[in-house]
């Protein structure tokens, strides 16, 4: 017996160390926690006089008493946004962003840029950008980009093409974005909710740290309703107009040969190519003469060193 308890004696006494360790780690845990304890407890009764904490204590409730109001009116509008997209919308409810793109044939295209611009107006609409240019001489192309209000887009797209002698090509395209209106009026509301209980909150507070931690709060939520009013104001003005835009080109007409032939007009420019072709030739032998032969030469010396030696080598080993 005595061997074995011998044999395993600094095992044992390892255990036990790591034991006693142990037991020191949970005895200094409980002596550290009831301290901390005791000193939470020491902090948290001598914050001050019932009034500073009464004055927190409201404070704390109406911050939390707006995060709740803002949670209701959350759900309110939750619910309103289910229920009214349940029913049936009108089509005059509905937010709809309309373009259209025309590719026309003409006649003139100043005429027919006058008259689109007549039918835009009698659809109380406006002209947003034109852009004309002329590559062959008497005949011009280019495009007009025009807005009209969305319920007279299909009225004025059909009297644009009756000004054309060929339609070319036609394409409209429409998005639905009435959810998501929808939703931007829906945000809207609850931060405006949530700005009028800050307000409400401020309305109460008296202490200078109080006020300017909810001016801070009613400064985001500020930020946020401009941002939304900014979105739903870009999202009407898209929705109320619809863009069109034309491209234009002319027919093609046989013309006299001269309003489009400029014969010495060629005969000058040729000449002109033909001095300064001949100057760029003289000009390159100039340069060759004086800086190319100077930068060969010492190339040159450097191929006749390597040959001179070369050829001695080889006859010496000739011999």
């Amino acid at each position: 017996m005595k061997k074995i308890i011998e044999k395993f004696k600094p095992t044992l006494k390892v255990i036990g160390i790591i034991i006693g360790i142990i037991a020191l780690w949970i005895i200094f845990g409980i002596i550290t926690g009831n301290k901390t304890s005791d000193n939470q407890f020491k902090k948290t009764s001598s914050l001050g006089s019932p009034m500073i904490q009464n004055k927190e204590m409201d404070l704390q409730e109406d911050i939390m008493g707006a995060g709740m109001m803002q949670a209701e009116n959350t759900a309110f509008n939750q619910e309103a946004t289910e229920s009214e997209a349940s029913a049936t919308i009108s089509p005059i409810e509905k937010k709809v962003i309309k373009n259209g793109d025309l590719n026309l044939k003409i006649e003139n295209t100043e005429k027919a840029a006058a008259e689109i611009s007549l039918i835009t107006k009698n659809q109380t609409g406006e002209v947003f950008s034109t852009n004309f240019y002329e590559r062959v001489k008497g005949q011009k192309s280019g495009n007009i980009t025009i807005k009209v209000p969305i319920e007279k887009f299909e009225v004025t797209l059909t009297q644009i093409k009756t000004i054309a002698t060929q339609v070319i090509s036609e394409s409209t395209t429409g998005q639905d974005v009435t959810e998501r209106y929808t939703d931007l009026q829906a945000q809207l509301k609850n931060k405006q909710a949530e700005e009028q209980s800050f307000v409400k909150i401020l309305d109460r507070t008296g202490d200078i740290e109080d006020v300017l931690a909810v001016t801070k709060q009613i400064a985001r939520v500020r930020g946020e309703i401009e941002r939304l009013e900014g979105q739903i104001k870009f999202m009407n003005s898209q929705t109320n107009m619809s863009t069109i835009t034309i491209n234009l080109s002319e027919d093609i007409e046989i013309t006299p040969i001269q309003n489009d032939w400029r014969p010495w007009q060629v005969i000058k420019k040729s000449f002109s190519d033909l001095l300064n072709n001949s100057q760029d030739f003289v000009d390159g032998i100039i340069r060759f003469i004086i800086v190319g032969i100077p930068s060969l030469i010492p190339f040159l010396l450097f191929l006749g060193i390597i040959y001179w030696i070369g050829k001695k080598l080889w006859r010496k080993i000739k011999s």
